[in-house]
């Protein structure tokens, strides 16, 4: 399908609570569903949150449940696939929001393209990503940078990808990441033995979002939207 056929806003929301983004995805998923509603990108980093998916409704800890709500963590069941993972600030997480039949996209081609994505994203800064036969996501020398997991709901994507720019890796020792025990994460600042700023990120995500994907993306101002609600 060519640029012209397939067309996504880009919303950059900043640092949100999960729980909140979970709900506009839902919301947006639905409205996608019943034909209204447009196939829409969130970009946003969280405050500190584990999720597990849905096949694994049990936290895999690695702590007492009770050191993280001494530091205020929540643990949050979602419909995603995958298992435990976190999110916190430093993490680049996209949501997208696609009808997959407009895009003539299959879930597994959509899986991929993120991957893709992100795998371009960490040759913008001279590291080699790709994938693993320990599972889905981005790895950098058997060491894994980010995280995939969708929901699916009437060819409707939600949910999507988490890569690691310069979260705080130590959250990351309080559980099994993806239920894999021997799994090593690691952050894009790592792996570029220098900090790299979010925005750059940011706009590298999307442009390669829109190569590999073959699509316009129109840029919310989101200060101009909440001014004219």
């Amino acid at each position: 399908m060519s640029a012209a056929n397939r067309t996504i806003k880009v919303y950059e929301l900043g640092q949100t609570r999960y729980r909140d983004v979970h709900l506009l995805q839902q919301r947006l998923q639905q409205q996608r569903r019943e034909g209204s509603g447009v196939d829409s990108l969130l970009l946003t980093e969280h405050v500190p949150v584990f999720t597990l998916g849905r096949a694994h409704p049990e936290p895999k800890l690695r702590v007492p449940e009770s050191l993280l709500e001494s530091q205020h963590i929540e643990i949050v069941p979602t419909e995603r696939g995958g298992d435990i993972t976190y999110h916190g600030p430093g993490q680049l997480v996209a949501y997208g929001i696609v009808d997959l039949r407009g895009w003539g996209c299959s879930v597994v081609d959509f899986v991929s393209g993120l991957e893709d994505t992100a795998v371009s994203v960490l040759a913008d800064w001279g590291i080699v990503g790709g994938r693993s036969e320990l599972g889905r996501g981005v790895w950098v020398e058997g060491r894994k940078i980010a995280s995939v997991g969708l929901n699916v709901r009437g060819g409707v994507t939600m949910h999507g990808i988490a890569l690691n720019v310069d979260p705080n890796m130590e959250h990351f020792q309080y559980i099994t990441p993806c239920g894999l025990e021997n799994v090593v994460m690691t952050s894009l600042s790592y792996e570029a033995h220098k900090a790299v700023p979010m925005p750059q990120v940011i706009e590298s995500f999307v442009y390669h979002f829109r190569r590999i994907f073959e699509c316009q993306a129109e840029e919310v101002d989101l200060s101009r939207a909440r001014a004219a609600s």
